[in-house]
């Protein structure tokens, strides 16, 4: 992190781009332009006044993306437009600077190259990061109460139950599912079968908010898109999706098929993560699972974990003997999980979420953080409430060479001190790359 400054005289790069918009747009068009505009204000007079908030350095980014992407539909409508959209570019890189400047560095981990294309990378992140945040369903008013007593009655009856020191009653192993659908489809040209199967995940009711967190129907069913080859014995690969993933279309991005099945022959399993996808509790993938009431999170990670050892009994009855698996991001954090309790071939932890509590809670709105910790709310205690589902709490199940971890030197949701957590939880070394979180593939290994 590099010494602090009273004002930022960059911070007339982001203004200028948000004013050219709002001139660009006058009219009719500022239906258009004011959004971007506006946060390109609003981030720029933070900067200059309050420099130092990263929340504003994300509606920046945000703003940035939008000015440049309106820059490609509304250039011919004069040079202002193009003068805005060229700001708006060099906004958005600024974004990503201030980012990578803001973060702490760790002992033993690189700094990231200082070049435009990591800036810009780190500013994908940023921006990512800010919609994540400006559409977070966030417990407030009535709600916001009810979630206090939520989780207060939750770290009570943990620790009244002995989860905190020993998870075993809580993480029981499933069994195979006996029946199971199989669905074939095509995405993109490529042929795979969905599958699916009764959960039977039944949320201890000794936990509050078990009720609450069963009620969501959808989310009974699993779902999981599979490649299989039809000759031999092959290996099989469990790949499971970050944050806001669980559609096809989305997760081969992720687990290219013509890479990994295609060219190095392995057997894909795919499963959908509780709340996701077809699974989803709200209007979009992921509701409810990081945002919304915070007391489904526990359970939904009991869930995650219940599902992906069920998944596996699926395999191992139909005869899979080498199956590895690879999760990045949210499924870094729970492939992670996983190997507290199953013996694979190995594990690999891309990108991981080490702690969620610690993801968070930043995140959270300064007037809720103040509301929350008024209330006896904090990190430490969000910490204590998932500590039974965190995949800092036990061992991992395979031995040192079956296991890796690695993480994006610029990485802005996932920063290179929470992955070097995992690395040394896991006492390994972890590999670095000179990207971000969105930008993973194609970054190179760092040196």
């Amino acid at each position: 992190m590099e010494l602090p400054q009273r004002h930022n005289p960059w911070s007339a790069l982001p203004i200028a781009a948000g004013i050219a918009w709002i001139v660009a747009g006058a009219g009719w068009g500022l239906l258009f332009t004011g959004l971007p505009g506006a946060l390109l204000v609003a981030g720029g007079v933070s900067l200059l006044l309050t420099p130092g908030d990263d929340r504003q350095i994300r509606m920046m980014a945000v703003g940035g993306a939008l000015g440049t992407l309106l820059g490609l539909f509304f250039w011919a409508f004069g040079d202002g437009a193009f003068i805005a959209a060229l700001l708006s570019a060099a906004s958005f890189v600024l974004a990503g600077r201030e980012g990578l400047r803001l973060m702490a560095s760790g002992d033993g981990i690189p700094a990231p190259p200082q070049e435009l294309a990591t800036y810009a990378r780190a500013a994908l992140d940023e921006a990512l990061l800010g919609y994540f945040t400006g559409t977070a369903s966030v417990p407030s008013g009535q709600d916001a109460a009810e979630c206090v007593d939520a989780l207060k009655a939750q770290r009570d009856a943990i620790r009244r139950l002995g989860f905190d020191r020993d998870v075993s009653e809580l993480h029981p192993a499933p069994d195979a599912p006996e029946h199971v659908e199989w669905q074939p489809r095509t995405v993109m040209g490529r042929d795979f079968r969905a599958l699916h199967f009764e959960s039977d995940f039944v949320a201890n009711p000794e936990i509050p908010g078990a009720d609450h967190y069963m009620a969501y129907e959808r989310n009974r069913q699993t779902a999981a898109w599979v490649f299989e080859h039809d000759d031999g014995d092959r290996p099989w690969l469990l790949c499971v999706h970050g944050y806001r993933m669980g559609h096809p279309l989305l997760d081969f991005s992720l687990f290219p098929p013509q890479v990994l099945h295609e060219k190095y022959g392995l057997n894909l399993l795919m499963p959908v993560l509780p709340l996701h996808g077809p699974r989803r509790a709200g209007r979009r993938t992921g509701d409810q699972f990081l945002d919304g009431d915070l007391r489904d999170l526990f359970h939904a990670e009991c869930q995650a974990l219940w599902d992906l050892r069920r998944h596996l009994a699926w395999l191992r009855a139909r005869g899979a003997r080498r199956i590895g698996a690879l999760g990045f991001s949210l499924g870094g954090y729970n492939v992670a999980l996983l190997s507290q309790f199953e013996q694979l071939d190995f594990v690999v932890a891309g990108i991981p979420v080490p702690d969620l509590a610690d993801v968070l809670w930043p995140n959270l709105p300064e007037i809720h953080q103040r509301y929350f910790r008024s209330q006896g709310i904090d990190n430490a205690l969000l910490g204590d409430v998932l500590a039974p589902v965190s995949p800092l709490a036990r061992p991992c199940a395979l031995p040192n060479g079956r296991r890796f971890v690695f993480g994006g030197l610029a990485d802005r949701l996932v920063v290179p001190a929470e992955v070097a957590r995992l690395a040394a939880h896991w006492n390994v070394d972890p590999t670095w790359y000179p990207g971000g979180h969105v930008t993973f593939r194609g970054s190179g290994v760092a040196t």
